[in-house]
Formats: structure tokens, sequence, C-alpha cells
């Protein structure tokens, strides 16, 4: 049965106008004491409000929405169980949607949380080719007056927030990893190179390689798209390229790597050293443990929320871009060749 405000004022001793004024922060002369009994009394017989009714009061639903291109990968795991615990810490609640990198997926996605009145949306940044339709759904979230966090920025330059990394300095922090060893044949498997995370650790890559001396080879790139298909292929176009380490920019891709170098009878780090990017769960327990990248995606998501749930409540807040620190984590995929 539905506990109503009239059963808890049944329980108190008070009007249900009373009961209401509590449990709505109102403000009121109630005696601290009659608040306590009431919230204390709505607690213990698992009162629930009305989620269209405060709706219709506030003009707000409390809810946040996140779209993603996939929930199996733990990047993207991350992120949404970072959103998930900075919402429920504030009693929000949050709609994950999965757009398999489709974007008219993704605008139906922003239409229905629209019309579900969300209060505000976080969008990662996805690898698909169609980086102009994307942007058009960036654009419609902004026209319908709803804040937005972007996950990584792209060249989006509409007044947005977002949560970033210097992506730049995670490339040049792993290829300096390398070339410290004395690798000089890196490959790289990049992202998409119109996402800006991509671009911007390929740069970081290049200025490692330029600091020490050693000249930029581009038959030695290969642009994938983050899944652990395009790591896997990547190793096949390379082969005849004779590298001694890979640099993959996702873990994901780092996977793909491990299992077509066994398919060459290559092995890591004896033959081949290999890092990732962005620590997934996986890569400290694969064999081997995997050099990598370390991105804070759970801070991240849970920022976006933070930043999203304040921009509800304060809508004259200006867009702000928070930017995390990234971390190499050597482990035992990467060996010193001189």
């Amino acid at each position: 049965m539905k506990i109503t405000i009239k059963d808890i004022a049944a329980a108190v001793g008070v009007s249900p106008a009373t009961v209401s004024l509590v449990l709505n922060n109102r403000p009121s002369r109630i005696a601290e004491e009659t608040k306590e009994r009431i919230k204390k009394t709505a607690e213990e017989l698992g009162y629930k409000p009305n989620s269209a009714a405060v709706l219709l009061k506030t003009q707000r639903s409390y809810t946040l929405g996140l779209l993603i291109p996939e929930i199996c990968n733990d990047y993207y795991g991350k992120y949404a169980k970072g959103m998930e615990d900075a919402c429920q810490a504030k009693g929000w609640s949050t709609f994950f949607c999965t757009t398999n990198n489709n974007p008219e997926k993704e605008r139906q996605y922003i239409e229905t949380l629209h019309a579900k009145n969300v209060d505000g949306l976080s969008i990662v940044t996805t690898p698909s080719n169609q980086s102009g339709l994307f942007s058009s759904n960036r654009d419609l979230i902004l026209s319908y007056g709803i804040p937005m966090v972007q996950m990584d920025m792209t060249d989006y330059h509409k007044p947005a927030n977002a949560v970033i990394s210097d992506h730049f300095k995670g490339g040049y922090m792993a290829a300096r990893h390398l070339l410290s060893l004395g690798h000089t044949r890196i490959a790289f498997i990049t992202g998409p190179q119109f996402l800006e995370g991509s671009s911007s650790r390929l740069r970081g890559c290049q200025q490692a390689m330029s600091d020490a001396g050693i000249p930029w080879n581009p038959s030695l790139v290969f642009e994938g798209n983050y899944s652990y298909e395009s790591g896997y292929a990547a190793i096949d176009s390379l082969i005849s390229q004779k590298f001694t380490a890979v640099f993959a920019f996702n873990d994901l891709m780092a996977y793909g790597v491990y299992n077509s170098l066994e398919k060459y009878n290559l092995h890591i780090p004896d033959d081949v050293s290999v890092v990732g990017y962005d620590d997934n769960f996986t890569s400290a327990i694969i064999n081997p443990p995997l050099t990598t990248v370390y991105q804070p995606i759970y801070e991240m998501g849970k920022t976006a929320a933070e930043i999203l749930i304040h921009a509800a409540e304060q809508p004259d807040t200006e867009p702000v871009v928070k930017e995390f620190d990234l971390q190499l984590i050597v482990r035992k995929s990467t060996r010193d060749i001189r």
C-alpha cells in the first residue's frame, strides 16, 4: 500500500499541511522536535514522494541523463558509476542510454530525455565518423535549455560544461616511457583523428619523439576506432614495419594487440612492449599486466553529475571545464631493450 502524507499526519498527530511543509523543506514555525518526528515517521513508514507532484511544484525532476556509446566497456561503466553515485548522494536519479555510436539513436534519446524533463545531460564523446551529426545533437540539447556536460571536447565550440584530461600529456608520457626503455620503432594505434582526445595524444607522441631526436615515421601510425577489433587489425597492417613497441590509444585496442601479436608468435614484452590508455579493470589482471595511462574516469563522471546538479540549481552559472590529471601505471608489458 502506498504511504501518503495523510498516513504520516495520522501517525504523528498533526495536520497533512504540517507534514507537507516539513517534507518539502518549506519555511515554517513548526518546532524542531515535531519536524524530527515527522521525518522519522516518514522514513519508518517507507514514504516515497510523488515524482509528478514534485515536478509540478518545483519544475525539477531531480534526474540527469547520460548518453554513452555502450555499457560493456569498463571505461564507460566507470563514468556511469561515478555519475550514479554522485546523484544518489544528493537524492537525485540517473537515466542511462546507450547510443551504439549511432547519431540518430542519440538524437532520439535526447528528445526522449527532454520529454521526461531531465535537469541535465552528460554526453560522452563517441568514436563515430559522423562528427557533424553529433555536433548538431549537442546543439539540440542547448536549444532545449538543458545544462550539458561533455566528456572530452572535440571541435565543438559553443559554451558547454566539460570534464577533460590533458591527453597531450598522456600521449607524451606513454611515448617517453617507451623511448626511455630504448624503443625507437614505436607503432601508434590512434583513435579517430577528428576526436580531440586522440589527436592530442598523437601530438604528445610526436613531441616526445622530437625531444628524443627520433624522426617521426607516419608508416608506423594506424588509425583505429577504440574497439578491440581495430587493435587486432592494426597489427596485421603494421606487422611488416618491424616495430619493437606499440602504444594503443586505449586499453581495449591494446587487448586486441595482445591477441594479434600471439598470432605472429610474438611475445609481450620479450618481443614487443605494449602500452595502453585508461587503466581499465582488466588491464591489471591480463597476462602480462598492461602498462597504461591512468585516467580518473569514475571521478570525471562524479564531477559531471555535480556540475549538472549545480547548474540546475543555479541556472545562471557560467559553463565550466574541469581538467583531471593523468598518471602512467608501469606494469609488466614493457621492458628495457638497451
